[in-house]
């Protein structure tokens, strides 16, 4: 693994480490990837694009991890992207660009990762923060958290791809008015929106994120990714492009050995385990 990341078998090691940008721990079915940068208030910079990659690679390969949660150390889940190596490199545009590319190829991991991904947000998760919980599957929320882009206080464009996932996830005239004012929105806003699937008491923020992995973790992995790639495949396309896309995703996973062992279970009527 690379320095960027830092792996840990232990969860209290995970929350009081210092050590490496990015931190994962995998316990039974559930991989937890914690971005460690409290003192920056987990600003995601290339070393922490990195370390998220390396975990990702090293949670695809590991058959057993049905779910991964994605979190923040410190005070906050991040307030986005590091501006001091952003301010840097703006300038030119060549390496500005090499820079989103590195960005967007790292958050299209995320988002097309075979295992669903949880973000247990606590705090805030501002600008390029929230562009990362928008690329996960599911997100979890405190009740004292906020959600903002926060680009256009400060005359910035989103350039991480909230103009195109946020208005995929809410009307796009909301998206609008978020990305246009950089307003903040609370933990029961952004529920009401659809912007997360959980809303629970601050302190429980990873209780929660770990029972939906764990829910997760029962189900067949190749089942759920399946699923996954489906909805990912059908977005966007007229209905019937869309069914047919599905269709082979569906003959696909349905001559499996996990369709086989659910339908054993059907017939006996117990639980299946993939």
């Amino acid at each position: 693994m690379t320095q960027d990341l830092v792996w840990l078998p232990l969860a209290e090691e995970v929350k009081n480490s210092s050590e490496g940008r990015v931190l994962l721990e995998i316990t039974s079915s559930v991989a937890t990837v914690t971005i460690n940068r409290p003192d920056k208030l987990n600003a995601i910079d290339s070393a922490v694009l990195n370390g998220i990659r390396t975990a990702l690679a090293g949670i695809e390969d590991n058959p057993l991890v049905r779910a991964l949660i994605l979190r923040g150390a410190g005070r906050a889940f991040s307030a986005g992207g590091d501006l001091g190596e952003v301010s840097a490199l703006v300038g030119d545009k060549t390496r500005f660009s090499e820079f989103l590319d590195h960005w967007h190829e790292s958050l299209l991991m995320l988002q097309d990762s075979p295992v669903p991904s949880i973000a247990a947000v606590h705090g805030f998760a501002y600008a390029g923060g929230l562009e990362l919980t928008q690329a996960c599957d599911f997100v979890v929320l405190g009740r004292g958290a906020l959600l903002g882009d926060q680009h256009a206080n400060f005359g910035l464009f989103p350039a991480g791809g909230s103009t195109q996932r946020l208005p995929r996830l809410v009307a796009p005239r909301v998206a609008k008015w978020l990305l246009m004012t950089g307003e903040a929105i609370d933990a029961a806003t952004a529920l009401a929106l659809g912007l997360a699937n959980r809303v629970v008491d601050d302190d429980d923020i990873f209780d929660e994120a770990q029972r939906m992995a764990e829910t997760l973790g029962r189900k067949s992995r190749a089942g759920n990714a399946a699923i996954k790639a489906a909805v990912h495949v059908g977005a966007g396309r007229p209905l019937t492009d869309a069914i047919a896309a599905e269709r082979h995703l569906a003959v696909d996973h349905m001559a499996s050995q996990d369709a086989r062992t659910g339908f054993d279970a059907f017939r006996s009527r117990t639980t299946p385990v993939f």
